[in-house]
């Protein structure tokens, strides 16, 4: 089934068949805006394939703190100057997924409000780190893992200009990172080194989760109640089986607050 500009099969019993979802951010266009498909794995910083388990990846869309550290304080500045301020941040669960809310208080006196979301089963709902024109969320990502040590993305998201997708894309230098040289990649690290750098599947064993992780430990916890969901015969949450059902929507977005 064709949908977003993006092809969608479904591989698992005829009976247990589900409705495709739609989403409100995808549905809903603004005045001069049509919808954009990507294939690249925009969002995961590296290769079309990134090479390690997709979890790394997931887990990574709930850490608003390594957007400061890595993008910012490691590598410079690799979206704008206000996602290099430390945000007051509260995680909250919610049917379809674990929400971010992120609070930046601006040297102007205004405060960047931003809201990101992982939502089930695969969603990365994530803002245009490079702020845009802000508001509500411009695109969604699907994260697809293609075995136990590889995953890609797509994305599909609302633009006004054809290829304003991959200008999201992160640059140093005006370098894209298959443009840059493996000195540049040690030099500055992008979300690839990190999530690859953990072995191509994490050793949650050796993790030392801090007070900053709570995101994580929600979205393990939501995964796993999921897991129980099929074990015991029920539905996961994200899968709906009525063909009226309305768009899914999201309440990710930048939204400056004066």
């Amino acid at each position: 089934q064709e949908q977003y500009g993006l092809v969608w099969a479904y591989l698992g019993p005829p009976e247990k068949k589900p409705v495709l979802p739609r989403y409100e951010c995808l549905e809903q266009l603004d005045e001069g805006e049509f919808l954009e498909a990507d294939d690249r794995s925009i969002g995961g910083g590296g290769p079309t394939i990134i090479p390690c388990n997709w979890l790394q990846h997931y887990e990574n869309l709930v850490d608003p703190f390594h957007v400061v550290i890595l993008h910012s304080s490691f590598s410079g500045t690799q979206f704008v100057k206000e996602m290099a301020v430390m945000p007051e941040v509260r995680w909250e669960t919610h049917d379809h997924g674990v929400r971010t809310v992120s609070r930046r208080k601006l040297p102007d006196g205004k405060t960047l409000h931003r809201i990101s979301e992982a939502g089930l089963p695969t969603l990365r709902v994530i803002p245009n780190p490079k702020l845009g024109k802000g508001g509500r969320v411009e695109s969604l990502g699907w994260v697809l893992p293609i075995d136990d040590t590889s995953f890609r993305i797509y994305v599909a998201g609302r633009v006004r200009e054809a290829g304003e997708l991959k200008r999201m894309r992160t640059r140093m230098n005006g370098k894209l990172w298959e443009e840059m040289t493996e000195q540049e990649h040690r030099d500055h690290p992008n979300d690839v080194e990190a999530m690859v750098s953990q072995c191509a599947i994490a050793r949650h064993s050796e993790e030392h989760l801090a007070t900053s992780d709570k995101g994580i430990v929600m979205l393990r916890r939501l995964l796993e109640a999921q897991l129980a969901a099929l074990r015991d015969g029920r539905d996961p949450a994200g899968v709906s089986f009525d063909p009226d059902a309305p768009p899914v929507v999201f309440q990710a977005g930048n939204f400056i607050i004066d």
